[in-house]
């Protein structure tokens, strides 16, 4: 027997016409765990239970609005950032937690740190990885000429064969590849947007895998997201980024091609609480399919849970 079982899931009424798919694992009494996927848009697997090594979690996994089971998939309308952050205290207050811890990674991590924040009497401590900072030098790291295209130059000759250097014209290009008249176009606009993050975030695995049936929606809320700037999530995080106040351990892989460690440190060391600092993770990459990123993840949602157990 699983030592998370599943407790129950719902689908969450939040308005707007989006209902959000929560699923409950674990033990219905103990440390209450709210985890928050990546994208933005790319649901929860149920892999992610793998970070819990020990018992005693009560594990709340989230699919943000349109993302996962989620409903409507991939819906854009009504699909910004604080909307996410109103969802997330949505969530508590219908599970009617007081206090809880997060967990996430990616754009996750962003959301994570913003809502503890906004949040902070809500949050008892915190595990990120992978961080994304969406900002625009976060930005043209991920998508531009400049940044991790040079480390794959030619992954991304399949990702922009047109050379676009202006992300504003990039990401009309694929708004527009996105909703061409033909399937096929728009498929082959995912396939390459979707080949490109795999690329950097899981190197070792053969992009020709992807199930473009699975991730269309991902692909069409992470573009959502990018070409709006993220809806204004980087100048709220220097607005409000020394504001944290819960123990918070930020794991950023060797190896992170999405998400590279200096531009989590250089956003903490501007606009971060002090003491506050990313951890390298030895041959780590983006996601927590990577050995070294999954063991150093589990590791720190150990120590997580023996500091509320100290409380």
């Amino acid at each position: 027997m699983s030592v998370h079982p599943l407790i129950r899931h719902d689908w969450l009424e939040v308005g707007d016409g989006h209902q959000l798919f929560l699923a409950q694992y674990g033990d219905p009494q103990g440390i209450p765990v709210l985890y928050l996927h990546g994208g933005p848009g790319e649901g929860c697997s149920g892999d992610e239970i793998s970070l819990f090594i020990d018992s005693g979690f009560h594990i709340y996994m989230l699919d943000q609005r349109a993302a996962g089971r989620s409903r409507s998939s991939g819906v854009l309308a009504s699909n910004d950032l604080l909307s996410l952050l109103q969802d997330i205290e949505k969530v508590r207050n219908w599970a009617e937690v007081e206090r809880w811890c997060l967990l996430g990674g990616s754009f996750g991590a962003s959301l994570g740190y913003l809502y503890s924040c906004i949040y902070p009497g809500r949050v008892v401590s915190q595990v990120y990885w992978s961080m994304f900072i969406p900002s625009v030098a976060g930005a043209q790291w991920l998508y531009g000429l400049k940044g991790a295209a040079k480390q794959f130059p030619l992954k991304y000759l399949e990702f922009n064969p047109e050379g676009i250097e202006d992300l504003s014209l990039l990401f009309q290009h694929f708004t527009e590849g996105f909703h061409h008249p033909s399937s096929d176009v728009r498929d082959e606009f995912i396939r390459r947007w979707l080949a490109w993050e795999l690329a950097l975030a899981v190197p070792s695995i053969d992009s020709q895998t992807l199930n473009i049936d699975n991730a269309r929606s991902l692909a069409r809320l992470e573009l959502h997201y990018a070409k709006h700037d993220y809806f204004g999530a980087y100048s709220l995080l220097q607005r409000v980024g020394a504001d944290l106040m819960s123990p918070t351990v930020i794991l950023q892989g060797e190896f992170d091609w999405v998400c590279p460690q200096t531009l989590v440190d250089e956003f903490l060391q501007q606009f971060g609480p002090e003491r506050l600092t990313s951890r390298r993770v030895r041959d780590g990459e983006h996601t927590f399919a990577n050995e070294a990123m999954c063991n150093a993840i589990a590791e720190a949602v150990q120590q997580m849970a023996r500091y509320v157990k100290s409380l």
